[in-house]
């Protein structure tokens, strides 16, 4: 039996919790891409994945299998693709972001050196991003703004509520659905600072002033997260946090603001490198 082409099927399944997107990152039929699971298991003796309303969850045995298999994997393609390919991923991807989102890209870049490929990641605002990509500085970036121009090219990567939160701290203190009154508010900086647009659309009417203006929204959440506020932030940004009991959300008395990012690379052809990151940027958007 070939388990190495079961193992490869549960690990796309794995990480697009989804047996149909796994199938298409395959170019195999779903129904095979089941099958393989299923004889997976069979092997193992044991349960890989529970059905949801939307997607699949792993169990704790395809949480240890996919940390045991999933790298070696990823170093047989990686060499298997160097060699197949004369190497085409072998150099450096240029890698832009807003300041704030570092954090959400690492887990999808990390392990590109297992194919030869070394990422140089730096944090700009989104005009100096549109100036690099347009000079072709870099290869790609991800940035909340789109702002036009016509040697950049923009696709939707993720789309998200914008959320309220605070430190446990403050959560007696949130009202049901009206706005939240003599908290410190915490904002950022610059056009797109968040907190008058959500406490528009949210409760009708503009925000107190500031306590505390950041740079950028890592920022914003660390001084919530220590009790400085209460910030405006992306669920992207805030899950963990909220889902470990670090940050509380505060009730929306209306549907909140939505929140967009974008991948973004200049026009015309593409680098295998720049290519193969942008796929790996769309694949980890889809857990963000």
């Amino acid at each position: 039996m070939s388990y190495l082409l079961y193992l490869r099927s549960f690990v796309s399944v794995y990480r697009h919790s989804s047996i149909s997107r796994a199938a298409s990152t395959l170019s195999l039929t779903q129904p095979a891409v089941s099958r393989h699971v299923k004889l997976l298991e069979a092997h193992l003796g044991a349960t890989l994945f529970t059905r949801l309303p939307r997607g699949l969850a792993p169990t704790p045995a395809a949480v240890e299998l996919e940390r045991q298999a999933g790298p070696h994997l990823d170093a047989l393609e990686g060499m298997l693709h160097a060699r197949g390919e004369g190497g085409a991923l072998a150099g450096v991807a240029h890698v832009g972001a807003t300041s704030g989102f570092i954090a959400l890209l690492l887990p999808a870049l990390a392990g590109l050196h297992r194919r030869g490929l070394r990422v140089d990641l730096r944090a700009m605002p989104p005009p100096a991003l549109l100036s690099a990509l347009a000079e072709r500085v870099i290869d790609v970036a991800v940035t909340p703004a789109r702002i036009p121009h016509k040697g950049v090219e923009y696709q939707l990567l993720h789309e998200c509520p914008q959320r309220l939160v605070c430190a446990p701290q403050w959560s007696g203190r949130l009202p049901k659905s009206a706005a939240p009154r003599g908290l410190p508010l915490i904002d950022l900086q610059g056009p797109a600072a968040p907190l008058a647009p959500y406490w528009k659309q949210v409760y009708a009417r503009d925000p107190d002033a500031p306590a505390l203006v950041l740079p950028d929204y890592q920022a914003a959440l660390d001084a919530t997260r220590a009790g400085a506020g209460l910030a405006v932030a992306p669920e992207c940004l805030c899950r963990d946090a909220l889902q470990a009991g670090q940050l509380v959300a505060a009730p929306q008395a209306r549907r909140p603001p939505s929140f967009a990012l974008y991948a973004a690379r200049p026009k015309g052809p593409l680098s295998e490198r720049a290519r193969y990151c942008l796929e790996r940027l769309a694949e980890a958007a889809t857990r963000w």
